[in-house]
């Protein structure tokens, strides 16, 4: 038997050897540019966010929580229900007729807030002023309707209720949380006010002794905005409510 030549030998080795495959970089650049993609969004989210911080650019009023439902009587002995009212900013406060100068930075803001909507031409058409009394034995409708005249306003756009004292308590004290206490003639009251916007929501709550009418005015502006808003609008005041962009 004759050995293989070297040369034999080597040419054998060399037709056994495969090539070595060299690895694509395709999924290494694939990774990276994803990797980018998604630090820019995250930066983007970022600067998003103190833009809508610091700027401010669309504010709202926050959604607190539904409104307590309510069928109490008007100064007219008629039935009037929260739904009877839905689909129009609701200004609400509680009070009672005998309430005097304890009450009267609340009564002369109210009266305020009336006549500039209806200056403005959106009194009982967009917005209703509300009072619900928390005096359900001395509050009659004859006495409310007498408090309005009293008052000079139109109680198709400024409305008075009463209810049962149980009706009332739930709705004022349970429902809203006012505090309120009546022993004999003496009442005693945590003035207060809020906005209800027109889904029924309760947007903004105010110390009745403390009301400010262009504070009120204000925010009724920013609900109807909001609920003005068109489609392309929609997503830029989720963003704002997402952000806590409500006015200081």
């Amino acid at each position: 038997m004759h050995a293989p030549s070297p040369r034999t030998g080597a040419a054998s080795l060399q037709g056994s050897v495969h090539p070595v495959a060299v690895p694509r970089r395709t999924s290494a650049a694939w990774i990276t540019w994803v990797l980018y993609g998604v630090a820019t969004f995250f930066v983007a989210l970022v600067v998003l966010v103190l833009w809508f911080a610091i700027a401010r650019p669309v504010q709202v009023l926050p959604r607190i929580e539904p409104a307590p439902a309510f069928m109490l009587t008007d100064q007219d002995g008629r039935w009037v229900s929260d739904t009877d009212l839905r689909g129009r900013v609701l200004i609400i406060n509680f009070a009672h007729t005998r309430c005097g100068e304890r009450c009267a930075v609340m009564e002369h803001s109210m009266r305020a807030i009336y006549d500039t909507l209806r200056t403005d031409g959106r009194l009982g058409t967009r917005v209703h002023l509300v009072t619900i009394t928390v005096d359900a034995d001395g509050d009659t409708p004859p006495v409310l309707r007498a408090y309005a005249a009293r008052l000079g306003v139109e109680t198709s756009k400024w409305i008075f209720l009463t209810g049962s004292a149980r009706e009332l308590k739930q709705l004022i004290g349970g429902g809203y949380g006012v505090y309120y206490r009546i022993e004999g003639n003496d009442v005693e009251l945590d003035q207060r006010a809020v906005l209800v916007d027109g889904a029924g929501l309760l947007r903004a709550e105010y110390d009745g002794a403390r009301l400010d009418p262009a504070i009120v005015m204000r925010d009724i502006g920013l609900v109807e905005q909001e609920a003005n808003s068109s489609e392309v609008a929609r997503p830029i005041y989720e963003m704002a409510h997402l952000f806590v962009c409500y006015p200081r």
